[in-house]
């Protein structure tokens, strides 16, 4: 019986002096090479079998911009179909706003965009203003983007 209760105070102090000496792990650093570091994007992966739109970002908000400057953003897009893709429209929602799109068919896995511009010139204040973009796109044939910020009196220059 001695041997045993010996034997199991041995046992019990071995796992308690092992168990102060674990030390977490480090997580292994991961190696980069230039190569890696000086790679070229890569354009989303090609996941339907007809032509689909796919927007970096379908809003921005200029915040606040001066009157008289124009406010011009550009969407950026991919087709992520197996067939080209057409936009066939970009209609403003109002006259204040101008859009302008790649005309010419997108390739599966290129890009194309579409440019907004809001006129500020004597429209102060916030504004939010649409486009429907209208493409040959399945799942996706209409996409709203829209632009929004707020005008601010520009400086006034002194002589």
């Amino acid at each position: 019986m001695k041997r045993i209760f010996f034997f199991l105070i041995i046992t019990i102090a071995f796992f308690s002096v092992n168990a102060q000496n674990l030390k977490p792990k480090k997580p292994a650093k991961a190696k980069t090479t230039k190569k890696a570091i000086m790679a070229a994007p890569v354009s989303p992966a090609i996941i339907y079998d007809k032509a689909e739109i796919l927007f970096d970002t379908t809003s921005h908000d200029f915040k606040e911009i001066f009157e008289g400057q124009d406010a011009i953003y550009i969407f950026k897009f991919y087709n992520i179909g197996r067939e080209p893709l057409t936009i066939t429209d970009a209609h403003p929602g109002c006259s204040c706003t101008v859009s302008d799109y790649t005309k010419e068919p997108v390739m599966p896995g290129k890009s194309g965009s579409v440019t907004v511009k809001y006129a500020t010139h004597g429209r102060m204040g916030t504004f939010a203003k649409s486009v429907s973009v209208t493409s040959t796109s399945y799942k996706t044939p209409v996409v709203t983007l829209i632009i929004s910020g707020n005008v601010i009196a520009a400086p006034q220059e002194t002589r």
